[in-house]
């Protein structure tokens, strides 16, 4: 798992979810939009499998590399080269060829924002303490 207040991979990976989440919610708000659209094919960003095998490459033990890029991605490195994938849904058409369906999206909507809404505030809680910390308790 990330380390410490300042570790730099817990930084990057509240970042980089933060962005991503961004990038679902997009993703979901247009499938939403669409779901009246004929033979639409409702699309997902996927990601989490991908931030954890990223997490997972930081916890390996591996040789010094000597300069960047030595050994390939690692730690916040690998975090920040995780960009999802784009899914495409093509299981339970309707009988218009749409694979939206409105309350799995507005489910998926509900999750992701706060999911979002918790990483924000963790990254948020993170500089509160190091503000805290810089102005010696003050």
């Amino acid at each position: 798992m990330p380390s410490g207040l300042t570790g730099t991979e817990t930084y990057q990976l509240l970042a980089q979810s933060l962005d991503l989440r961004a990038r679902a919610q997009e993703r979901i708000a247009a499938n939403l939009a669409n779901q009246d659209t004929p033979g639409y094919q409702a699309r997902r960003i996927e990601f989490q499998d991908a931030l954890k095998g990223a997490l997972g490459a930081e916890n390996t033990l591996r040789p010094a590399a000597t300069r960047p890029g030595h050994f390939g991605a690692t730690g916040a490195d690998a975090i920040g080269k995780v960009h999802g994938t784009e899914k495409v849904i093509r299981d339970g058409a309707g009988p218009d060829g749409s694979t939206v369906t409105p309350e799995e999206e507005m489910a998926r909507m509900a999750e992701n924002a706060v999911m979002f809404d918790a990483a924000a505030q963790i990254i948020g809680s993170k500089y509160r303490s190091l503000k805290y910390v810089i102005r010696e308790g003050r």
